[in-house]
């Protein structure tokens, strides 16, 4: 028996303050679109089912547009006669218990097997689905999974769940309501023949019959994921044989770091940032390029009129000056700003390196300085 996982699909989210013909934003359409080749996909492939770790939608009260893409996508699998069964992940549960959730809606017009407020077990034929949905107590989850076994009268069984794992790295970073547990939980639970995980955005086995499947689209330039994709699970071949897990690449949008530029090695700021775009396939991407060892000064100096120009052809291009004495300029540009993002990052974000955090937030400013004044 084979079934597809995928995970993270994030449907709803938006990025960035362009938007296509239609008036809809570029990067949500993005993650319209690689749900969509997903869905054609997996019906090509043909499984016994699919199995949806966690977070279908971005927020967990999804747009219009959002959830007709989700009920289109369920659809043609349902017609398709592929059985689904999607959990909810940290960014589609509701942080108060008196909202209504969104998965009551789908469950009766998706057609699918929607998980949501606690952990079920699915039957579909021979396979037993152990679903353990997000909870926004970590104990409570954590225990979940400490408890979960096996069907002894199903032939198959498959754990899923929508949690972080220690050891495994932040491809997203901290996350509201995500839960991020010892990798040593999964090690608690019976002896499952796949144990499908959600919530990194990369595929990574997290040991021999667990893996994340990773979101279809990069949301962030933290995601340094190479290949996007679902997974094709062959249950009956076992962990051992090479085909046990096929990950099938999804095509989606075009991220691209150039080579940084080294302001203290050129003679022409302005020209170095935009020689970087020569000979490279910029159209459509999301492009970044840091420019190290810069005053605020020469910074300023920039033509930036003429590196827009230059990159116009990608979706996005993203300038991250390094700059140097930069958080003198955070003080004069907005004062008590400093101290602001000071205490945020000591009270949010423990272990954060404040300085560049800073730093960052100067450069920032004085690029939006600058487009505003172009």
């Amino acid at each position: 028996m084979k079934i597809v996982h995928l995970s993270d699909t994030h449907l709803g989210f938006r990025q960035l303050h362009r938007v296509n013909d239609a008036g809809r934003n570029e990067r949500e359409q993005d993650v319209y679109d690689a749900f969509e080749r997903a869905i054609s996909k997996i019906i090509e492939l043909a499984p016994a089912a699919v199995i949806h770790a966690g977070d279908l939608f971005d927020s967990y009260h999804p747009s219009s547009a959002a959830l007709g893409v989700a009920l289109d996508g369920l659809g043609r699998l349902r017609e398709a006669g592929i059985p689904v069964v999607v959990i909810a992940g940290n960014h589609s549960s509701p942080r108060v218990a008196a909202a209504e959730h969104i998965f009551g809606v789908l469950e009766r017009f998706g057609g699918a097997h929607m998980i949501y407020g606690g952990p079920r077990e699915v039957r579909i034929g021979d396979l037993a689905v152990h679903a353990i949905p997000h909870d926004n107590d970590p104990q409570r989850l954590g225990a979940a999974l400490r408890q979960a076994r096996p069907s002894t009268d199903a032939a198959l069984n498959v754990l899923v769940a929508h949690v972080g794992l220690d050891g495994l790295g932040q491809v997203v970073g901290s996350e509201a309501g995500s839960v991020t547990l010892s990798g040593e939980v999964l090690t608690d639970t019976g002896d499952f023949d796949y144990i499908a995980l959600g919530h990194l955005h990369k595929f990574a086995p997290a040991c021999g019959n667990a893996a994340y499947a990773g979101s279809l689209e990069r949301l962030s330039w933290a995601d340094d994921a190479p290949v996007k994709g679902i997974i094709e699970v062959d249950l009956g071949a076992g962990r051992r044989s090479p085909d046990y897990l096929a990950l099938h690449p999804i095509e989606g949008r075009r991220f691209v770091t150039l080579d940084p530029v080294d302001a203290a090695a050129v003679a022409n700021l302005s020209d170095a940032i935009i020689a970087r775009a020569d000979g490279v396939d910029l159209a459509g991407a999301m492009v970044r390029l840091s420019v190290r060892n810069v005053s605020v000064a020469d910074w300023n100096a920039v033509d930036h009129k003429a590196i827009v120009s230059a990159y116009a052809g990608a979706l996005h291009f993203e300038r991250e000056p390094q700059l140097i004495g930069a958080t003198t300029t955070v003080a004069a540009a907005a004062p008590g700003l400093r101290d602001f993002l000071l205490g945020w990052a000591g009270e949010h974000a423990p272990g954060l390196d404040t300085d560049n955090f800073v730093a960052r937030a100067e450069a920032f400013i004085a690029l939006a300085d600058q487009e505003l004044a172009a």
